[in-house]
């Protein structure tokens, strides 16, 4: 049982983005802090990416998981199928979407993020780019209520620059969508 992925205010950064013409998406997260059946996941750095030759609801996806190399075999051994649906919750849709996951690899994952933008670099197989698009007096552009439990509230980006290089999987770059926030997650 999923107890709580995290218990913090601000627990972790994600972007999401997706590259229209390919139907390919991901999501970059940092947990911040906090456990998932009596496992501390504090500090996990992983990146899930998925191809829809068909577009994301024809369903049929190619995924993978990167973990980076701090992240624990207990970690992995709890976030894996979190993350891949596998254990319910707001990623069972993504996991009924993915026909066929790839091995999991592992590759350095690092985030750098600041006010007007976040970078994150996963090894020499993609990066992602988010650069928070902004309203006329300066505030942050958001979506609320969005159409899934797990997009209630998040700031809309601009993700160009973004690219996918993962010789397993079709490569693509970003047409320009992406989404950031920070979320405390729990069940």
């Amino acid at each position: 049982m999923l107890h709580a992925v995290a218990r913090s205010a601000v627990l972790a950064s994600w972007v999401r983005w997706k590259a229209i013409r390919s139907g390919a998406g991901g999501q970059w997260v940092h947990i911040g802090s906090g456990d998932v059946d009596g496992v501390d996941v504090g500090g996990a750095k992983l990146a899930w990416v998925a191809d829809w030759p068909k577009g994301f609801l024809g369903g049929e996806g190619v995924g993978r998981i990167y973990f980076d190399p701090s992240v624990s075999a207990a970690q992995r051994a709890t976030l894996e199928p979190l993350f891949k649906g596998q254990r319910g919750g707001v990623y069972e849709v993504v996991g009924q979407l993915v026909k066929q996951w790839l091995p999991t690899q592992e590759a350095p994952i690092d985030i750098q993020s600041g006010p007007d933008e976040t970078r994150i670099t996963v090894g020499k197989i993609g990066v992602a780019v988010a650069k928070p698009l902004r309203g006329a007096t300066g505030e942050l552009t958001r979506l609320l209520h969005g159409a899934a439990a797990f997009r209630d509230n998040i700031g809309l980006a601009n993700g160009k620059g973004t690219s996918w290089r993962d010789p397993d999987m079709r490569q693509w770059d970003s047409m320009g969508h992406a989404e950031i926030t920070e979320f405390d997650w729990s069940a």
